[in-house]
């Protein structure tokens, strides 16, 4: 799975960067398929629709969890209900949440950890109603900018078999067209039961490890966690 280095070796990105271009190339690709293709546009919309349901889904059971610790905490106080603004990489959460929060008065709190925690050390909060006060800020924020790797067990059942035929279909007959080797793809239980893991099946394995070698390859015939995560 992706981190701040993938499981490729290539330098991870922010799923939102070229995310029109990367989804305008796999549409192309798709509708360039066989006549009767298992794979179709239609299919990967009505993947990522699914996909997004269980996810926010997800996330809702996540964020009444938190609402109650924060009422147990402080009593039956309201608390924001902010629908989902926009969903982030692991990477770019503390970041985004660090500018969430400044514009909510504390700039003091500072992304750490490659992008996955925040610090909140220098932050001076001096009596309760202030605390109080931050963590209404950051269970606002957190509502409406969550990370959809956080949920990925709950989603893998409807993304790998989307995945697995994606990866056999358009990713396969676009490495070997190019004259790039291509170990044997698992079948779907196997593929599944890695799918999102450091584990997962890699088509690029074979490929030289060359930096511009193996960009150019996964530019060429994008990888199915890329297209998943490039479309909003």
């Amino acid at each position: 799975m992706r981190g701040s280095t993938s499981a490729r070796g290539v330098r991870d990105r922010s799923p939102w960067a070229g995310a029109a271009s990367l989804a305008a190339i796999v549409m192309m690709v798709l509708a360039g398929c066989s006549a009767e293709p298992r794979q179709s546009t239609q299919q990967l919309e009505r993947t990522l629709l699914e996909r997004d349901r269980i996810a926010e889904a997800a996330h809702d059971e996540s964020t009444a969890r938190v609402a109650t610790f924060l009422r147990d905490k402080w009593g039956p106080v309201p608390l924001p209900e902010s629908p989902v603004e926009r969903w982030v990489a692991a990477n770019e959460w503390a970041p985004t949440m660090a500018r969430c929060l400044s514009d909510a008065g504390y700039p003091g709190v500072l992304s750490a950890d490659d992008g996955e925690r925040l610090d909140f050390s220098a932050l001076r909060v001096v009596d309760p109603r202030e605390l109080f006060e931050l963590d209404v800020a950051t269970f606002d924020c957190q509502s409406r900018y969550p990370v959809r790797a956080w949920f990925e067990s709950a989603v893998r059942e409807v993304e790998a078999p989307w995945a697995h035929d994606y990866t056999l279909d358009v990713v396969v007959p676009c490495l070997l067209a190019a004259g790039h080797p291509v170990p044997p793809v698992p079948d779907l239980q196997s593929f599944g039961q890695t799918w999102r893991t450091e584990q997962q099946f890699d088509p690029y394995a074979l490929i030289s490890r060359a930096p511009e070698t193996q960009v150019r390859a996964e530019s060429m015939c994008p990888a199915a966690d890329d297209v998943l995560d490039s479309v909003p």
